[in-house]
């Protein structure tokens, strides 16, 4: 064991004041969050929840799942976010795959899983609590195909959070918009984050992200470049904008254009590289036009080994876990392969794609990416995803799927000026309303299916 005092009660005796969490239903301070998840605790363990228990949480960003993230982290348990849109069957499968035996739902729940309140009794207790014991099970992404549940100790979520501060100062005071759900990698470390230095995480409330940006005088904000266009296009933009002073923007390529609209705002824009094997970020850097992912950040080492990328660290997860089992896909020195690919600018990292999406095309290799960060890069375009397609002489072509002002001609002219012949999409198809994003990373195997409906 490895105990240390619980980093919430430490925060609550260095900024017992300062705001912990705010949203709809109002603020609590660290001193308050912390006294709520003691009682909590207690009245978890007085219904039978025993360390090494899995805890389940279906339902929206709320003040529950970081009362029952903290309570886990103080009782030895493992909290297991997931999505309420899964379908019903598929949300089965993951608690089976899982090993929940309590869960908070905003639904029913299927039988044989213990429902969990929250309770609002206090009683004050200093806490323990061991950083090596698991703490949490955060699916990855899926993107393209079932996804995997990776395990997190309490370690790796603090080396993740103090990595994070080498290109991301946070402060007491600054307030972070918990933008992304608590069952997304980038959502959970937001916490961990604002736990590290005083910080607040912000809870949104239903109105639309401008208006929580406008309401809550934000400071911190992570988006995708597609939602942040959609800011600097309203009229009242210098307003929604005003309050904040760090953007750090996930999804790949960013358009020169928006680059430039950003220039008279002085906020620092960073973009980065992460995944949830890793806690969320390995490298950070400034914004740019060139594809490029920033630093590896402090406590991360990354390396290429024949073009893919390989990381290790303080913040890399233990495993994978499933029915009961933890799968260490490591070599012996630590290194976790991503089956990204990806090269070195200089001391900056660029990721030029997943080596699972390449494809042959007349006998050529083509990484989807790499077309997908020209169309980016074109005026209007919002979101490109390319999908190949079987073709009797080729074995396979590129499709082009954008979201965005309606332009191939000029998506065209701009592929075949950047790019080989071979790699210019033999069709482009309007991204269907359906798909739209929620979370970091689109779903490339709905995309696909798409595409094949289409004929």
């Amino acid at each position: 064991m490895n105990l240390i005092l619980c980093p919430l009660h430490s925060a609550a005796r260095r900024w017992g004041d300062a705001i912990a969490v705010c949203g709809p239903e109002g603020s609590l301070s660290y001193e308050a969050l912390d006294g709520r998840v003691t009682a909590l605790a207690h009245h978890l363990a007085g219904q039978g929840l025993q360390a090494g228990d899995h805890i389940g949480y279906l339902g929206q960003n709320r003040l529950e799942a970081i009362l029952l993230l903290y309570a886990a982290m103080r009782l030895g348990a493992v909290f297991a976010p997931l999505s309420p849109r899964f379908p019903e069957a598929q949300r089965d499968q993951l608690i089976r795959e899982l090993d929940i035996q309590w869960c908070w739902s905003e639904g029913e729940l299927p039988e044989g899983v213990r429902a969990l309140s929250v309770t609002s009794a206090s009683e004050a207790q200093r806490w323990q609590v061991d950083l090596d014991r698991p703490l949490t099970l955060i699916l990855t992404s899926g993107s393209s195909g079932h996804p995997k549940a990776a395990m997190h100790g309490l370690a790796q979520h603090i080396a993740a959070a103090e990595g994070s501060h080498d290109q991301t100062p946070l402060n007491r005071g600054d307030r972070w918009l918990l933008s992304l759900p608590l069952f997304h990698i980038g959502g959970l470390a937001i916490l961990f984050r604002c736990l590290s230095c005083g910080a607040t995480a912000v809870l949104p409330g239903h109105q639309d992200l401008a208006s929580n940006l406008r309401q809550q005088r934000i400071t911190h904000l992570s988006l995708v470049a597609t939602q942040l266009v959609r800011l600097l296009e309203r009229d009242d933009a210098d307003e929604v904008m005003r309050s904040i002073t760090t953007l750090l923007l996930g999804g790949g390529a960013i358009p020169a254009s928006l680059l430039e609209r950003l220039k008279p705002y002085p906020i620092k824009v960073l973009t980065s590289y992460g995944m949830t094997e890793m806690g969320s970020q390995i490298t950070t850097g400034p914004a740019n036009d060139q594809g490029l992912s920033g630093y590896p950040l402090a406590g991360r080492q990354v390396r290429l080994n024949e073009g893919l990328i390989e990381v290790r660290g303080d913040c890399r997860f233990l495993g994978y876990y499933a029915n009961g089992t933890l799968t260490r896909p490591f070599d012996h020195e630590g290194w976790f392969a991503t089956r990204d690919l990806g090269q070195f600018v200089g001391e900056q990292l660029k990721v030029l794609g997943r080596a699972d999406n390449m494809f042959v095309s007349g006998g050529e290799n083509v990484q989807p990416e790499a077309i997908e960060s020209v169309l980016k890069r074109c005026e209007g375009v919002e979101e490109a995803i390319i999908i190949p397609v079987e073709d009797e002489v080729f074995g396979h072509l590129p499709v082009a799927v954008v979201k965005g002002a309606w332009q191939p001609e000029q998506w065209e002219k701009r592929v075949l000026k950047k790019l080989p012949r071979f790699m210019r999409p033999r069709r482009y198809l309007p991204w269907p309303e359906a798909l739209n994003q929620t979370g970091l990373k689109v779903s490339r195997k709905a995309i696909a299916e798409y595409v094949h409906q289409q004929g």
